[in-house]
């Protein structure tokens, strides 16, 4: 005779009628669910401490971590559920086929996530990294920014501008997008471009300024090419001159360039070297065609 049967008015407190209690379907769901609990919060504190040993993508380690969570929440959740005679198989068919009329009625965040899931795997990019977006992602908010998460369905960029950019990841695998901080190799080459007056003198005196400035910058790297000064063709009525010189951050690109444009034009004026300007003289005034550098 079950000492259950006796339920609730007389039990007897004996390890045979424990057994029998914890074997029913609504304490044993029961108790699954009190004892998985816990386990999940420790088997997910351990599994951050193993990632955090690892050197994993962060935001590969955040998908996998999710994942893992989902998993084991769905593991105790059924396990409890057929503790119930529940029949498990037909919950997970009826989800399965729920999950499909979901994916075709979202088809556009679905192709989202998995766009998320190649960013994630591939890595064309990581949290952190500053990029230069597509033209028609950036607009008005600048088109530079920093990776500041990478989800499964969006990606957040900090424009330069300080705006936080919420952009689907379907747009971010369709065009190229360049990383301006990418791990192996962060020295980046940076062009400036200018005119000056064609004579020998006047072109000689530019290049020994040009190299004097690049010698005296902290932020101009000699690897993996020193500074150079180029002079690539005649223009119509100048001579270009191209610098070029690395950096070893992107952030430091923009501000080593306005340095040299500025030391430029402060060193030609006061060292009397020309850049060639559109000038337009009436010759019916009197100018000295010199202060122009002619």
């Amino acid at each position: 005779m079950s000492c259950l049967s006796e339920l609730p008015n007389n039990v007897e407190p004996t390890y045979a009628c424990a057994s029998e209690l914890m074997g029913t379907g609504p304490v044993s769901a029961l108790l699954i669910i009190v004892i998985g609990i816990p386990l999940i919060k420790i088997a997910k504190r351990y599994l951050r401490k193993l990632f955090d040993r690892t050197d994993f993508d962060e935001g590969l380690e955040n998908f996998m971590f999710r994942i893992a969570g989902v998993t084991m929440w769905a593991l105790v959740i059924l396990t409890a559920t057929s503790e119930l005679g529940i029949n498990v198989t037909g919950i997970v068919a009826a989800l399965g086929i729920f999950g499909l009329a979901v994916a075709f009625a979202a088809q556009d965040t679905m192709e989202n996530v998995i766009a998320g899931i190649f960013i994630i795997v591939d890595r064309p990019f990581r949290e952190g990294e500053r990029i230069l977006l597509p033209k028609k992602l950036g607009g008005i908010y600048s088109s530079w920014g920093d990776v500041k998460q990478i989800g499964l369905r969006t990606t957040h960029v900090r424009s330069t501008d300080g705006v936080m950019l919420t952009i689907p990841n379907k747009l971010l695998t369709k065009d190229p997008v360049a990383n301006f901080s990418h791990r192996s190799d962060m020295a980046l080459r940076v062009r400036i471009r200018m005119g000056v007056a064609p004579t020998w003198a006047n072109v000689t005196k530019a290049q020994e300024i040009v190299e004097d400035i690049a010698a005296n910058h902290p932020d101009i790297c000699r690897e993996p090419k020193p500074p150079e000064v180029v002079l690539r063709d005649f223009g119509p009525h100048e001579v270009i001159m191209e610098i070029r010189y690395y950096v070893d951050n992107a952030r430091k690109m923009r501000p080593s360039k306005s340095f040299f444009v500025t030391e430029i034009l402060r060193r030609f004026e006061e060292e009397s070297v020309s850049l060639s300007l559109p000038v337009l003289v009436n010759m019916n005034s009197d100018v000295d065609l010199e202060d122009l550098g002619f």
